[in-house]
């Protein structure tokens, strides 16, 4: 393998093993040294790539949440009712935590726990971004005449049940967090109790 390679390869174990540890650590308890060892390599490799911890943490956060962010934008650009669209939003959520669930459990534990030490980002912001998007889509839904409640409520109503189940997923690995699911959670702040349910998708 080319030196090209080599650093390419570098940067790739650095970033992986640093997010499991901030995951499962936190930033303040989570060493340069430790980094290094586990994706052996020096601490010149690692100031080579990121510069510093701190700064390869943000990295890891606001790479992901750019992500996130394209990934419910995807969601939300697309045709049909109202509902559909939310059960479309609320599944792009729930895959990105299975597919990322490291730097999900990174904001949640910044955003719930924030350290002293850690590096200074608007966590509550970041939270704030899928609020706005549904409000916005729960405002179409009521010009529209398919929903009659406050908008925001509709909102704050769903991110809040989509959040206790990722935080429930995070912690236990249950439930499954299929489209089913997110169908189902949907319907249930539409329809209430009484509602029809989805079958499997």
């Amino acid at each position: 393998m080319g030196q090209g390679g080599q650093h390419i390869g570098g940067r790739e174990s650095i970033r992986a093993v640093a997010m499991t540890l901030f995951a499962e650590k936190g930033f303040a308890a989570t060493s340069t040294r430790e980094i290094c060892e586990k994706a052996r390599v020096t601490k010149p490799a690692l100031y080579y790539h990121f510069g510093n911890k701190e700064r390869l943490y943000t990295g890891i956060v606001f790479d992901a949440f750019h992500e996130y962010l394209k990934e419910l934008d995807r969601a939300a650009s697309g045709d049909g009712a109202s509902q559909h669209k939310f059960e479309d939003v609320i599944t792009a959520i729930f895959r990105f935590c299975q597919c990322h669930p490291e730097p999900t459990r990174m904001v949640f534990r910044m955003a719930l726990a924030p350290e002293k030490e850690s590096p200074v980002i608007d966590y509550l912001e970041m939270a704030e971004a899928d609020e706005r998007l549904l409000a916005r889509m729960a405002k179409d839904a009521l010009e529209a005449g398919e929903i009659s409640c406050e908008p925001i409520e509709l909102a704050y109503a769903l991110i809040g049940a989509t959040r206790f189940y990722m935080m429930s997923f995070l912690v236990t690995g249950q439930p499954d967090l299929t489209p089913t699911l997110a169908s189902r959670l949907v319907r249930l702040i539409f329809h209430g109790a009484g509602g029809p349910l989805p079958t499997d998708r």
